[in-house]
């Protein structure tokens, strides 16, 4: 007599895992991961790229990104099951720091189109990071109080106003007035007074060539017998940069006198003939450690969430179903 077969029921039946390929193979389509009872495709992970150009997204982008989604998911399951929610007052209250840190209410909107593309998204977007967050602490106050397999040991995150001072005082050149340029420059060098008039006579003509619109970047790579110029090694420079190679005199009509998108005249400096073209000029002013401090503590605490991120994965994968197995053998 042939054996009755176990019954199951339709919970038992619905909670096996469905049976997939040993690999998740990257496709336009598909199962690209399962986390528990949660499935992510291929589209999901491309839709999360879609600001990228598509020649750029290559599979190791895919399965980065898949990770990355992946990892989420498993730490939001985590955040359900302990009933961890996050209020529309806490959102507020992460949205006004983040404001406080871009500067300006102005300069946060333009980041959040860049990055978001809608304030609800950067809302959403912010409350799973506030929810993970959540979870983290939550788990710490367990480790406390009630320890068992289900505390990871993770490291408190709290920055104090020690430790940020300390951080300033040990990275002061962080914070320090800084000016740099950009630019390039047609440089012809001469020895002789007959050689600089054959010089100056084809810097003539080069100007002549640029006002006629010619192409600067392709008249100072063939036509500059300076190796400095030829491979435009004057961009995101300060003055200290420019010492030794240009006379005082360069440096201040270069930082003090040409602005950004302009063109000089022919320019001597020592026995070179030069033209510049001004690409770029920025400013860093010069942060106190009070206006630095908010910068300050948001790095340390990045990266003791950093840290926290990869012991809370490495501890929930443990008794997690994942597919691929290898789905965060990444770092």
């Amino acid at each position: 007599m042939a054996p009755t077969p176990p019954v199951t029921s339709k919970a038992q039946e619905a909670s096996k895992p469905v049976a997939l390929p040993a690999a998740a193979p990257v496709s336009s389509d598909g199962i690209a991961a399962r986390i528990n009872n949660e499935i992510l495709t291929w589209k999901d992970v491309r839709d999360a790229l879609k600001e990228i150009k598509p020649a750029d997204v290559t599979p190791e982008l895919l399965k980065s990104k898949r990770g990355d989604m992946a990892e989420e998911k498993m730490f939001l399951q985590a955040a359900k099951k302990n009933n961890l929610t996050i209020t529309e007052l806490e959102l507020d209250e992460a949205q006004r720091r983040d404001i406080k840190i871009y500067g300006s209410e102005e300069e946060f909107e333009k980041v959040i189109r860049i990055r978001f593309g809608t304030k609800t998204a950067y809302r959403e977007d912010k409350r799973r990071t506030l929810l993970i967050y959540k979870l983290y602490r939550h788990l710490m106050q367990m480790s406390w109080t009630n320890p068992s397999k289900d505390t990871p040991g993770l490291l408190l995150d709290f920055v104090s106003p020690e430790e940020i001072r300390e951080y300033y005082h040990a990275h002061e050149a962080q914070f320090q007035a800084i000016e740099t340029i950009a630019f390039i420059r047609i440089g012809l060098q001469y020895s002789t007074p007959q050689e600089r008039e054959l010089k100056l006579q084809l810097a003539e003509s080069l100007e002549r060539k640029l006002k006629q619109g010619a192409e600067f970047t392709m008249l100072a790579f063939f036509y500059s017998d300076v190796n400095r110029a030829k491979a435009f090694r004057d961009r995101g420079v300060t003055r200290k940069d420019l010492e030794g190679f240009y006379t005082p005199e360069t440096v201040h009509f270069l930082f003090d006198v040409l602005k950004e998108g302009e063109v000089s005249g022919i320019v001597e400096d020592g026995k070179t003939l030069n033209i510049f073209k001004m690409e770029q000029k920025f400013a860093q002013k010069q942060e106190t450690f009070e206006e630095a401090q908010l910068k300050i503590r948001a790095n340390l605490e990045n990266q003791y969430r950093e840290a926290n991120r990869k012991k809370l994965r490495d501890h929930l994968r443990k008794d997690a179903y994942l597919w691929p197995a290898d789905l965060f053998d990444k770092d």
